[in-house]
């Protein structure tokens, strides 16, 4: 099993746009029209928003538990917020984490490239395979973290987060095709107002 990355926005009306794993699996749980819609609430759902993470479910005898993704989507969206305001994250939350990667692991192998050899790390994943990617993901990403880049989206009505991955670390919107539009068509209306008085 394995987690490749990937760009994009929405995959079959799910958002992805957290710009990494662990962050999308958080935007599971969107408000639309001020109802939470859960994208991981039943077994299907979970499929199919795994299968649009480019998780791979149908290997390994173990399976994920919703109740267990929901307990693990709580306590990520908990260190979202302490990582966010540069807070320590507490034992339990790690050990959690750890709990959850510990039959994981790297391998490092050497493959040709163009002639020249060059060490490349393999993840083996182990375990439920949703949580098993997403805590993996979070694990990686608690290596080489800025805060400053950890956001909420600025639109007041939405629940989505984001890392900011852009270069010059100005992204306010989940996503400029709905939030950034809503705020555009927000303050023409504004100045349309002003100029029509």
């Amino acid at each position: 099993m394995s987690q490749e990355r990937f760009a994009g926005e929405f995959r079959e009306g799910m958002p992805f746009l957290g710009g990494r794993l662990w962050i999308d699996f958080l935007n599971t749980l969107p408000v639309m029209k001020g109802i939470p819609l859960d994208l991981i609430g039943d077994r299907q759902s979970l499929g199919k928003w795994a299968r649009q993470a480019n998780i791979e479910t149908s290997t390994g005898s173990e399976s994920d538990s919703i109740e267990d993704l929901k307990a693990l989507r709580a306590i990520l969206a908990t260190a979202f917020d302490r990582l966010a305001a540069s807070l320590p994250l507490p034992r339990e939350m790690l050990a959690d984490i750890n709990r959850r990667i510990e039959r994981s692991g790297t391998r490092s192998h050497l493959v040709d490239r163009d002639g020249l050899p060059v060490l490349e790390e393999r993840t083996t994943l182990v375990g439920p395979p949703v949580a098993t990617a997403v805590a993996w993901d979070f694990a990686r990403f608690l290596g080489e973290f800025d805060p400053d880049r950890m956001r909420h989206c600025d639109d007041p009505a939405c629940t989505m987060q984001f890392y900011d991955i852009g270069k010059n670390n100005r992204r306010r919107w989940c996503t400029m095709s709905i939030c950034g539009n809503r705020d555009k068509v927000a303050h023409y209306r504004v100045r349309k107002a002003g100029t029509a008085a």
